[in-house]
């Protein structure tokens, strides 16, 4: 890939709706496949609506990629509607885990660490603390990236992107059901 054609790849946040079918995921991530299009993340939950899926995808392509994408996506027999956003366009944050070792107590770190970065503490035991933080994404790996650096985290877990659409629902599933 050119550099020109790199420095052109932005983030793209895809929301599909879809029949709740067997198989539907592998035919969506096959559009990816195809066009060699990495999924940064994907996330499938149930809709407000019973037996409609979303799921959310994030890629980083060029917009002509994504819309190409979508286009494909669109005409899969069990997608209602795909559609393509930015982050600005949607309400989006991640939900992260972090098992760190009890050390976190010692010295002054829990304070320092809660100060810049708000997070709960979910559970306390004689080998590790978990820690609950939600936020951006940048939020989410700055904790980690400080976790690490002072030599305190054992394992993460992250949701990926949690969106809601800044639109009404009837205006996010006009013509689905």
């Amino acid at each position: 890939m050119e550099n020109k054609e790199k420095d052109q790849l932005n983030e793209y946040i895809i929301s599909v709706f879809t029949e709740n079918h067997t198989g539907v995921l592998n035919r969506i991530t096959s559009v990816f496949l195809r066009r060699k299009i990495n999924i940064e993340n994907i996330k499938v939950s149930e809709s407000p609506v019973k037996g409609i899926s979303l799921f959310t995808i994030v890629a980083y392509t060029t917009e002509e990629t994504v819309q190409t994408l979508v286009k494909q996506m669109d005409r899969i027999v069990d997608v209602l509607r795909a559609e393509y956003y930015t982050a600005e366009n949607l309400i989006s944050q991640e939900v992260a885990l972090f098992k760190t070792t009890k050390d976190i107590f010692r010295s002054d770190n829990i304070e320092q660490i809660s100060r810049k970065h708000p997070l709960r503490v979910l559970e306390v035991n004689d080998d590790y603390v978990v820690l609950e933080k939600t936020g951006y994404k940048e939020d989410v790996d700055a904790l980690r990236d400080e976790l690490k650096n002072r030599g305190l985290l054992i394992q993460l877990s992250r949701s990926g992107s949690v969106i809601l659409h800044r639109e009404t629902l009837e205006e996010t599933i006009n013509g689905i059901i």
